[in-house]
């Protein structure tokens, strides 16, 4: 075992006994340490400190100590420890490289090349380097996956070429151990990224571990754990100017204590953020109408009594005020009437970890409070949309702890979700109400075959959602409606039970490369048909569904992972058919209004290509790269939708592409500079089904460099440096005329300071 004396200066550990293997020997021995320890192809055990990877210590360095967890082997072989600091020395040397990232993508602890399906993980620190205030920062730099940002507190995010534009999102999205799931909103709410973990992109059906919405992938947002040990504090100030636009700040804060060391922690954030708008409405003569500030708390309370109990009480607040979107003109001008989004919510989460000696057992309880107002007018008029989301949610979960041998997890869900709306146009006073009340049992197991190079992973999924509408009725309709339908009351109920599979075989080639083959049943829960639509469409004599079934995607997939040139390059690759069936359709039932209804109508199949590189080809530098293509048409006509076979999937670029560079480089002892570039670039998009205009082809260039000391840096960066004015989402079309549609924030060039303790 190799470490620096200079590491462990000051740092303690809490004493064990008992009998463990090596490595979990090791991981309590560094638990609350902040450091990590790697094994070098070899088995030579390194003892390094994440936060510092890339960031060399240029000072003088103390000798290395070797130590191994066996006196008896240097005892029996007097010159082992020589000969292991000489073959530890070369191959430190030879890896300088890139940073092994651990996930839990699969419920376990893993190295993400370990994992046999299509994984992106987003580091703090790549994150930091980017400069990235938002998931729609960074998330398309992960093949296969494209956002619609419209900068006013939502996102939507399609993964796959799985897409929707109404029900609810077509991909999971969780915080930590929170699933961020409404009812009836396809779209995902911004996240802010200061002192994040990490972000993992899970592309491909995750029906069995992560269940409804898992249609194109699951997002999990991780934020950082508290350190039982070390004070830490992290200081982020930023300021902006937006060409043709209000200028920018932002001022971020964290602050970590340990209040029983090695038991007891407490971790805040806060962050307050001003962006200025850019868009100017030529109907109302407001300039730079876009603003908007984003306050973000969050607190974690951290309990480890002994070293099998961890506890983890968290609240996260977001409040989010936007005077209107990005939405304009070619000219950064819009006629539209402005529509101003106030969005908040509050999450509160327990979350439980025992473990039981075979197995890790999780309790995770969450409850979020989502609000999202809209409001604007029409004719001199208010209209007031007022939505609000109760999520409650339950996951008691149980994983082995055996690394080697049959691996399993299983697990048990509940989720209830409240969804009144009330709305006012012209007016009139309408509301909503919708609820779901969902259940899962839910397992996964992985025996090891053939000398464990193979293994072979069998996955189950049960789930039952119980889907109520409730809107409010008056009684001359209820009467009207009911002489057509006596047995209308207004009350909708529906109700689905899906079971969803996955096998999963992957071979293990060498110790570096993985060659894996992924069959996955994904599913998106159905819908309760609107009041209004089926009010609408028994008077005129039309027949709609009460409730319509859950979507589903049979995904198949080949991929490849792993690791070359020594260490200092990854590689993964994949291949997938996805066969969408049960797509979710709106059916017109009254044409003047243009009032629709929901049904099952078409299929689609999505057929692509992923790949992503990473090489660090000298020391300090890192370059990056990832690309997909999508080929998404539908393979079933559907004419009382306008949709044909042979269209392309609604709103799908067919091609991604995302490249960056990073490279940190000493100029004194304690001083180092930093530089880093990207380009992402992002195809055209279609709407045939509306018969709305494609949005461009979208490249956008930005740039980082700086000045960095041990505990603090300095940046000087630019967003969109080309001043790229694209439509990045389709576009409606009046009269011939093309509307407003969403365009990327102009050219932005900033100054970034930052300063951290540990």
């Amino acid at each position: 075992m190799l470490f620096s004396q200079d590491l462990v200066a000051g740092r303690q550990s809490m004493p064990i006994s008992g009998a463990y293997t090596t490595d979990e020997a090791l991981d309590l021995l560094l638990a609350g340490s902040g450091l990590k320890a790697d094994r070098t192809p070899s088995g030579v055990l390194m003892i390094r400190d994440p936060a510092k990877i890339g960031k060399p210590d240029k000072r003088p360095a103390k000798p290395l100590r070797v130590s191994s967890l066996d006196s008896s082997d240097e005892q029996s072989v007097p010159d082992a420890s020589e000969r292991l600091r000489s073959r530890a020395a070369g191959e430190a040397e030879s890896q300088l490289a890139l940073e092994e990232i651990m996930v839990t993508a699969t419920k376990r602890a893993e190295r993400i090349l370990d994992v046999p399906q299509s994984i992106t993980a987003f580091t703090n620190d790549r994150m930091r380097e980017q400069g990235a205030v938002q998931l729609a920062d960074f998330l398309q730099a992960a093949p296969g996956v494209s956002v619609v940002d419209t900068q006013a507190g939502t996102q939507s995010i399609q993964i796959r070429g799985i897409n929707s534009t109404f029900g609810d999102a077509p991909i999971g999205y969780y915080l930590d151990e929170l699933p961020f799931s409404f009812i009836s909103q396809p779209v995902v709410p911004d996240v802010r990224t200061f002192d994040l973990e990490r972000v993992e992109v899970l592309r491909g059906p995750q029906g069995t571990l992560y269940g409804d919405g898992s249609l194109g992938g699951t997002i999990r947002v991780l934020t950082a754990e508290p350190n039982l040990t070390d004070l830490q504090g992290d200081v982020d100030l930023t300021a902006t100017s937006t060409e043709g636009g209000d200028d920018s700040w932002a001022a971020k804060g964290m602050l970590n204590l340990p209040m029983v060391e090695g038991k007891v922690a407490l971790r805040l954030v806060a962050s307050q953020e001003d962006f200025g708008g850019w868009t100017d409405n030529t109907s109302t003569g407001v300039k730079d109408e876009n603003e908007r500030d984003i306050d973000t708390y969050r607190g974690k309370l951290r309990l480890a009594p002994n070293d099998k109990l961890d506890v983890v009480l968290s609240f996260w607040r977001t409040d989010s005020a936007a005077g209107g979107s990005n939405g304009t003109y070619e000219d950064q001008t819009t006629d539209l009437t402005p529509v101003s989004t106030d969005m908040e919510y509050d999450l509160y989460s327990l979350t439980v970890r025992y473990d039981l000696g075979f197995a890790d057992l999780v309790s995770a309880t969450s409850y979020m409070d989502f609000h999202l107002f809209n409001a604007g007018t029409l004719l001199g008029l208010p209209v007031l949309s007022d939505q609000t989301q109760d999520v409650r949610s339950e996951e008691l979960r149980l994983t082995s702890s055996n690394e080697e041998g049959f691996r399993w997890t299983g697990g048990l869900f509940y989720r209830k979700i409240e969804r009144p709306v009330e709305a006012q146009v012209l007016g009139l006073s309408f509301g909503e109400f919708a609820e779901s009340e969902s259940y899962a049992i839910f397992g996964e197991g992985t025996w090891p075959l053939i000398e464990r190079k193979l293994d072979l992973t069998l996955g189950l999924r049960y789930f039952k959602d119980d889907r109520l509408r409730a809107d409010p009725i008056d009684a001359a309709t209820l009467a009207l409606v009911q002489m057509m339908d006596p047995s209308f009351t207004g009350r909708v109920e529906s109700s689905i039970d899906t079971v969803n599979p996955r096998l999963n075989l992957a071979w293990h080639v060498s110790d570096d490369w993985m060659l894996y083959t992924n069959v996955a049943k994904g599913f998106r829960a159905g819908q309760v048909q609107p009041t209004v639509s089926l009010i609408t469409a028994a008077l005129s004599g039309i027949d709609v569904p009460v409730g319509i079934e859950e979507e589903i995607v049979w995904s198949y997939e080949l991929g490849a992972k792993g690791t070359f040139a020594n260490g200092r390059a990854a590689l993964e690759a994949a291949v997938y058919y996805n066969d969408w069936q049960n797509l979710m359709v709106n059916v017109i039932v009254e044409p003047v209004t243009q009032l629709s209804a929901l049904q099952n109508g078409a299929e689609a199949r999505t057929i692509g290509a992923e790949l992503s590189l990473s090489v660090q080809p000298i020391e300090g530098m890192n370059l990056q790269l990832s690309a997909s293509h999508v080929d998404a048409e539908y393979t079933e006509a559907d004419a009382g939708v306008n949709i044909r076979k042979g269209d392309r999937v609604t709103r799908v670029p067919e091609n991604t592409l995302s490249a960056s560079a990073t490279y940190r480089w000493p100029l004194t002892a304690t001083l180092d500079a930093f530089a880093f570039g990207q380009a992402q670039y992002t195809s055209d998009q279609v709407d045939m089904i509306n018969n709305l205009e494609p949005s461009d082809e979208v490249t956008l260039l930005g740039a980082r460099l700086g000045l960095e000391g041990k505990s603090w840096g300095l940046y000087l960066f630019g967003d969109n440096l080309s001043d790229e004015n694209a439509a990045i989402s389709v576009a409606g079309v009046s009269n011939g005329m093309v509307l407003p549609t969403a365009r990327p924030r102009p050219r932005t060039v900033g100054l970034n300071m930052s300063y951290r303790f540990r």
